[in-house]
């Protein structure tokens, strides 16, 4: 939802309709929630802020919320409806959230305090190859030490002859989420239209964690992949070194225990 074309798709009436289209044709959105939910909690908080780019409806910003109560959120989508619903989502209980309606390229950076997480769901395959690797360029600027960008999105097979077997996975899985009340083929012409609509510009998995290592991101983990859904995250150098150490100190905890 980040460049002009795909904005303009999200109205409200389908930004009303937004989560409901999600759980059935993006994946298993529940188990996604889970893998953030899991990196939050070995993730150093060390500043208490989040941005989520692209945060729609705020799907996953909630998980913040739920994850560190007193967490400052600030949420940036290019739609305003889909903005509004993000609001109504996450703004209760003294939650501590701003919301910025505005396109990626258009983020004022220098306004954003220190970040322990960048996070985006299913956002930046909206923006040209060029768009996305200048994007993340910025959040690797703009991350704390110790800090870590946290990517949920579609993605490409490098091979154009693995893309129809992608497509047709993920449409398959369409077609059993609504109980094949639609024929298969009218589920991938639909699928077609949307994506040329909204204006995907998906690149390949790999790419992106080519990308974010030549960046300079110190540890780039493959999370999970889906069909066409994918997770990645990229930690600074020092989140990888603390990392490393949380995990060595449970180990040594580990063999005391087992030595007593």
């Amino acid at each position: 939802m980040e460049n002009n074309q795909s904005t303009e798709a999200y109205g409200r009436e389908r930004a009303s309709r937004y989560d409901q289209f999600a759980a059935v044709t993006m994946g298993d959105r529940r188990h996604q929630r889970s893998y953030l939910q899991d990196l939050l909690h070995r993730q150093p908080l060390t500043h208490g802020a989040f941005l989520d780019l692209g945060c729609g409806t705020g799907f996953f910003s909630e998980v913040f919320f739920e994850h560190k109560p007193d967490f400052r959120g600030y949420l940036v989508d290019g739609s305003a409806d889909m903005l509004e619903l993000a609001r109504q989502r996450v703004q209760k209980e003294a939650r501590q959230a701003s919301f910025q309606h505005t396109l990626f390229d258009a983020l004022d950076w220098s306004a954003l305090p220190a970040l322990d997480v960048v996070f985006s769901g299913y956002a930046i395959h909206h923006l040209s190859d060029a768009g996305k690797w200048q994007l993340f360029a910025n959040i690797h600027a703009h991350l704390e030490p110790g800090g870590a960008f946290i990517l949920f999105d579609n993605f490409l097979p490098n091979h154009p002859e693995d893309r129809d077997l992608i497509e047709f996975l993920t449409c398959r899985e369409i077609e059993r989420k609504t109980r094949h009340i639609t024929p298969l083929e009218q589920i991938i012409e639909t699928d077609r239209k949307l994506k040329a609509a909204e204006n995907d510009q998906e690149a390949s998995f790999e790419e992106h964690l080519r990308q974010l290592r030549a960046l300079g991101f110190g540890h780039v983990v493959p999370v999970f992949l889906e069909a066409r859904y994918g997770g990645i995250v990229a930690y600074t150098v020092l989140a990888r070194f603390i990392l490393q150490f949380n995990a060595f100190g449970k180990a040594a905890d580990k063999t005391e225990l087992t030595e007593a």
